[in-house]
């Protein structure tokens, strides 16, 4: 598996890695020292990411591939203006950059979510 080769090429900490796919960064550790492999759904959810084939991530081609992520329609879909500038702004942020925001976006919405819990307790 490449997972150490491209989590180090794009300079990501296991950790920025463990956040991106929703995994703990002591799966990341035991899948680059092949202790444990992941399961599918992790080798879809590494592919997705680093925006490879999972051939490529599972060495079994030397090609990147030209990888399309399929995604279906949903409300999500028919954005507003604010919201369509914060995406535009979100895609020109290098990868590094994309955890950090995410990571802060799910800090807030949880500390949003405490505040509404205790009021209306």
């Amino acid at each position: 598996m490449r997972l150490k080769e491209l989590r180090e090429e794009l300079n990501l900490s296991q950790n920025d890695v463990a956040i991106a796919i929703n995994t703990s960064q002591r799966n990341i550790s035991r899948w680059e020292k092949m202790e444990n492999e992941p399961t599918s759904s992790f080798v879809i959810a590494l592919a997705n990411f680093f925006e490879c084939s999972t051939d490529y991530l599972l060495g079994r081609t030397d090609d990147f591939g030209s990888v399309t992520i399929k995604k279906e329609k949903s409300p999500a879909d028919e954005l507003s203006a604010e919201e369509k500038e914060l995406l535009d702004n979100y895609r020109q942020l290098n990868l590094k950059n994309k955890i950090h925001v995410s990571s802060y976006a799910k800090i807030r919405l949880e500390e949003q979510e405490e505040s509404t819990t205790k009021k209306k307790a």
